[in-house]
């Protein structure tokens, strides 16, 4: 008959717990790099679309205001 031995099995041993905190600060490093990369991102679409934005309001003041001239 097969008796368990002395030490479980299931028992935490201090190489899984390693592993458990290595795998916690690679994903905690990951997860801050790629939500700056997302905001990062983000903040660059939201400028260019201000920008353009008033690049063309520029634009269609300066073309309204030569289109009255010549009226």
């Amino acid at each position: 008959m097969i008796e368990p031995s002395g030490k479980s099995p299931s028992s935490l041993r201090p190489v899984h717990a390693v592993t458990v905190l290595a795998v916690a600060v690679i994903a905690a490093v990951v997860a801050y790099l790629a939500f700056g990369w997302i905001v990062g991102l983000l903040a660059f679409l939201i400028k260019t679309v201000i920008v353009v934005g008033v690049i063309a309001g520029a634009l269609y003041f300066v073309f309204r205001h030569v289109g009255k001239s010549r009226s």
